[in-house]
């Protein structure tokens, strides 16, 4: 799990998450647990779909960067009202969804996770070429 309830309540605040899941009739001004877990879910279960080609899932140590995306991530998912392409949690969304990509390529790592547990890149026969032979660096004189 990469994001929790007190993790969303820590980086976002509670008045913002209360806003975020307390938006139906009749509004009792407190967190809506039940939206909220299932925004987390969402947001766990997009993550792992991004690390499961390059890291063996679950991860033994969460680094806090990846916390940061989750949590930007569930709060998209938390948001109830309609977004336009400006708004920063989009924004913000878009940006964690980049980040992922790039990890699952291979081009950002994770930081905190632990050396070994990233795969090699795969290529097609994965041999190595060794070219045999003299090189002549200019001139023919050596």
């Amino acid at each position: 799990m990469y994001v929790t309830a007190a993790a969303m309540i820590g980086k976002f605040g509670e008045r913002e998450i209360i806003q975020l899941t307390d938006n139906e009739a009749p509004y009792q001004e407190v967190i809506n647990y039940d939206k909220l877990n299932a925004a987390i879910e969402e947001a766990n279960s997009e993550i792992d779909g991004w690390l499961q080609s390059r890291y063996t899932l679950p991860l033994q140590d969460i680094p806090p960067s990846l916390v940061n995306i989750a949590c930007h991530i569930a709060r998209y998912h938390a948001c109830t009202q309609a977004i336009t392409e400006n708004d920063p949690i989009k924004i913000r969304y878009d940006d964690a969804c980049k980040k992922l990509k790039s990890i699952s390529k291979g081009e950002m790592g994770l930081g905190g996770a632990p050396a070994g547990e990233s795969k090699p890149t795969e290529s097609s026969s994965n041999n190595v070429i060794l070219v045999v032979g003299r090189r002549h660096f200019g001139g023919n004189t050596w």
